[in-house]
């Protein structure tokens, strides 16, 4: 179905001369193009087939702070015969896409959706090629058309985000504000633009109908409820993966490979020796005692397999007794897990306030003490720098027979 409205008269002049795409945007717009497809990690028989510019950006209801919506045009039906299960990953991907890579032009987001090819919008809709360089269709300057689809395009990345969201999740309270931030941002950017029927308060008003907004609300309650709830730790800590850790750093307990099992899944850890550079801000576990955080550029809570633990900092190089690291990037993603290794640890009268300042603020070099934060002796070792061609990756000595791709 389609609505149509009064807007306003020329296309927005950060992106447009005339009608026609700035020099140098289209080049730009593709590498970002190209960069999300190889994000995607389909097949190498499934190709792009086209990147359209749509949205308010590519009509006349734009404001200053419009996203740019840039679709990666591909076939669903190459990449699986389950539809359904394709489209589910392609949202899983540009979800993980747009918190790891939250990209801005002008002051505008840019937000990249991997469409596919058999679900063409309606012809009325303003759609700008960046591959060809051209308009496939041209926008009306005095009537704007608005497509159900493009609606539907709008919300679906959020619903999927929504729906995903579990209560076992440590970075839940993260992605609710992060999900909250953007749904309201995206409706007063609609509503400043075209008001009430503008795409991205239609999208907003489908979301809320479906009961997904409540969903969320709902989410955000609990979790005030149960901060507000005290905990008392005596003697032994609560058994779950942070408490199992909390632990294994207070010289409690020693973490077999189960208990490794655990807090990995706990806080959906990678192990891999690419550790930050291939899963930025992600907690990751890297198999060797020597990590250089060389390009990383936020710190990283290191705890080894035999409990010792450090604040690494970007550009220089650590040593850890034990032969694995798990990597915790300290970055507001995981500010519920560093939270509560916190109390855990002060519980345990493993440090106090003030020694725990070192990780969120006060600065100390962790190398040079013992206890949970330092190794308790000066660790000297010569690091492998390795392939070392992503820009953020921390990386183990013994990767040096593993092949990469050269960026």
């Amino acid at each position: 179905m389609l609505r149509e409205y009064e807007t306003q008269s020329t296309l927005n002049p950060k992106l447009w001369e005339n009608s026609n795409l700035k020099d140098g945007l289209s080049a730009k717009f593709l590498r970002i193009a190209n960069a999300f497809f190889d994000f995607l990690e389909v097949s190498d028989d499934v190709t792009i087939l086209d990147v359209l510019l749509i949205g308010s950006n590519a009509n006349y209801n734009w404001t200053d702070t419009s996203d740019i919506d840039l679709h990666v045009v591909i076939d669903y039906q190459s990449v699986g015969d389950n539809l359904h299960l394709v489209k589910n990953y392609m949202m899983a991907k540009k979800s993980i896409w747009n918190t790891n890579y939250p990209l801005k032009y002008k002051g505008m987001d840019i937000e990249l959706y991997a469409q596919d090819w058999n679900s063409q919008l309606h012809s009325s809709v303003g759609q700008y090629s960046i591959m060809k360089d051209k308009w496939i269709k041209k926008p009306n300057a005095d009537i704007i058309s608005i497509d159900d689809e493009v609606i539907d395009a709008k919300m679906a990345p959020l619903q999927y985000e929504i729906e995903q969201l579990s209560e076992n999740d440590p970075k839940l309270e993260y992605r609710i504000k992060y999900i909250l931030s953007r749904l309201y941002k995206m409706r007063q950017t609609g509503l400043e633009a075209e008001g009430e029927y503008s795409i991205e308060n239609l999208a907003f008003k489908k979301l809320r109908s479906k009961g997904l907004l409540a969903r969320l609300k709902d989410f955000a309650k609990r979790i005030a409820i149960s901060q507000l709830q005290l905990e008392q730790v005596v003697g032994q800590v609560k058994i779950d993966g942070i408490g199992d850790l909390a632990a294994h750093m207070a010289k409690r307990k020693t973490l077999d490979k189960n208990g490794w099992k655990n807090v990995l899944k706990y806080m959906n850890a990678v192990e891999d020796p690419q550790g930050q550079w291939k899963y930025p801000k992600q907690c990751t576990m890297i198999p060797s005692g020597n990590i250089t955080m060389k390009n990383v550029p936020y710190k990283v809570l290191g705890i080894d397999n035999t409990g010792h633990s450090k604040i690494m900092r970007p550009e220089k190089d650590y040593g850890y007794p034990g032969g694995e690291v798990l990597e915790i990037p300290i970055t507001p993603e995981h500010n519920t897990i560093l939270k509560k290794l916190k109390k855990l640890l002060i519980s345990m009268k493993t440090v106090t306030e003030q020694d725990f300042a070192g990780p969120f603020g006060k600065e100390h070099n962790y190398a040079d003490f013992g206890g949970p934060w330092g190794t308790g002796h000066r660790h000297k070792t010569d690091f492998k720098k390795g392939p070392g061609k992503h820009p953020m990756d921390s990386i183990s000595k013994n990767w040096k027979n593993k092949s990469v791709t050269k960026y």
